[in-house]
């Protein structure tokens, strides 16, 4: 088993490289063996181009078909994606929030390319353990404002941290284990990081995993972490690298072996990665743009669908991703926010929250609209709404067409749209069913209406 290990994290580590370093791309392409040699690898470059170059693939298909080697490879592969993280996550206890998880993730899946969709887990929750970030990334999808004050854990704060986790536990059940400790943060810039995971594991019975951009600041810690978070079952940790000068240093820090389970997230300059247009890249796009007169492409790098928590400010707000925009430029909508003072009021905010975000039906007095991003087009025997990537459709029945008209046009609640056809004899619980069917599917406009907005993007 140690052999097959040593042998697929060194594979691995020949992707990272290849991924990560143009003149490796370039090496590679004319002489692969001798590639490999100069960079320590331990690994059969024909294989290894299968994994590399898909045209390559498809033209020795039959070659490596049966290859053991990549089997095993995509196996390891498996284990360091959130697929374990995704199912803990799709199993809320609380049944409102349930039902209003899926509905934002329909709506993402007609939002995001298929390939975004799935590296989005929709944690249900996650923990800011400090106010801001040292690290200061020019690309920062949530743009961190600096480092300013961090969460400590001295006994009160201890306390107040078990409260909130026996209290998050308590509302979403077993779904809490999926949640982590950072967001617009370093993990690695609170020196009690590790004791606030050791309670998440008490609590929740799964060890968060840990994104960092500081893996080299201290590498007996990051090690120590590491070998805590393996022996607590961790499925996944990553490290953010930020140069290809980083890159080197953490190859050459750690061996393969123990990044095995590691992922490396590629944001150096070379790598052949795209970076989510949102927070701070979105901005200085959105100025490149002005002097190029191009649109750039939105994007997203948030991963939660429920509730983010600042423990420093003791405040908590209820979100999920979106394409960044001028209304949400770090790519996730607000729907809620409050602060709280202790366990026992944030109860009561949560179920607050819960109850005015998350109908298990449409409201009565609530005003129908499609989403701002669907284009509308009237069928004759129904509607269809679209982005670039998905049509929903609503066929069928003679009463669709001007269901969806009604909708389109607005500024009528359910129960007005009900009584309208209810003069024409048309029951409204058919109504109600077509409307709940929309609410389902994603398509109804759910942003709050009030100023709920995000921070400024600053540089």
């Amino acid at each position: 088993m140690k052999t097959k290990l040593l042998s697929l994290s060194h594979t691995k580590r020949f992707i990272e490289r290849y991924h990560a370093d143009p003149n490796f791309r370039e090496q590679v392409s004319r002489d692969p063996y001798r590639a490999i040699i100069d960079y320590n690898i331990k690994a059969d470059p024909e294989e290894i181009k299968a994994l590399c170059d898909t045209e390559f693939t498809k033209e020795n298909e039959n070659k490596f078909s049966d290859s053991t080697f990549l089997r095993n490879y995509w196996e390891l592969a498996e284990q360091i994606r959130p697929q374990k993280i995704r199912s803990i996550a799709n199993s809320p206890a609380n049944s409102q929030f349930k039902a209003w998880r899926s509905r934002q993730i329909a709506r993402t899946e007609s939002q995001f390319l298929k390939p975004v969709c799935d590296s989005i887990i929709h944690a249900p929750v996650c923990f800011e353990l400090n106010k801001g970030c040292s690290v200061g990334c020019w690309f920062c999808g949530v743009a961190a404002p600096r480092l300013s004050d961090i969460f400590f854990y001295t006994p009160e704060n201890a306390q107040l941290w078990r409260e909130v986790l026996e209290l998050i536990k308590e509302l979403l059940g077993e779904a809490a284990g999926a949640g982590f400790c950072y967001w617009a943060t370093d993990p690695l810039d609170n020196p009690d990081y590790e004791k606030f995971c050791s309670d998440f594991y008490e609590v929740l019975g799964m060890f968060p995993q840990t994104t960092t951009a500081q893996p080299l600041k201290d590498p007996s810690r990051t090690r120590s972490l590491l070998k805590l978070a393996g022996e607590k079952g961790c499925p996944l940790d990553r490290f953010s690298i930020l140069s290809l000068k980083m890159f080197n240093q953490v190859h050459e820090e750690f061996s393969a072996e123990e990044l095995a389970f590691v992922k490396l997230a590629l944001q150096n300059e070379g790598s052949n990665t795209t970076k989510a247009e949102a927070g701070r890249t979105r901005k200085r796009n959105l100025k490149k743009a002005e002097k190029d007169s191009k649109t750039p492409y939105q994007g997203t790098i948030a991963c939660v669908t429920g509730f983010l928590f600042n423990m420093v400010d003791r405040s908590v707000k209820l979100i999920s991703p979106c394409n960044a925009s001028d209304r949400w430029p770090l790519g996730y909508i607000v729907y809620d926010e409050a602060t709280f003072s202790d366990a026992k009021q944030l109860k009561i905010l949560l179920e607050r929250m819960i109850g005015d975000n998350m109908p298990l039906t449409v409201r009565q007095s609530e005003l129908m609209s499609f989403r701002s991003d669907l284009e509308y087009e009237s069928l004759a025997d129904g509607f269809q709404l679209s982005t670039n990537l998905k049509t929903f459709r609503f066929r069928y029945d003679s009463y669709l067409n001007e269901l969806g008209e009604i909708i389109h046009n607005g500024g009528k609640t359910a129960q007005e749209i009900v009584s309208i056809f209810d003069s024409r004899n048309v029951l409204p619980a058919y109504i109600f069913h077509n409307l709940n069917l929309m609410l389902e599917k994603g398509v109804l406009d759910d942003e709050p209406k009030s100023k709920l907005s995000q921070i400024l993007v600053t540089s």
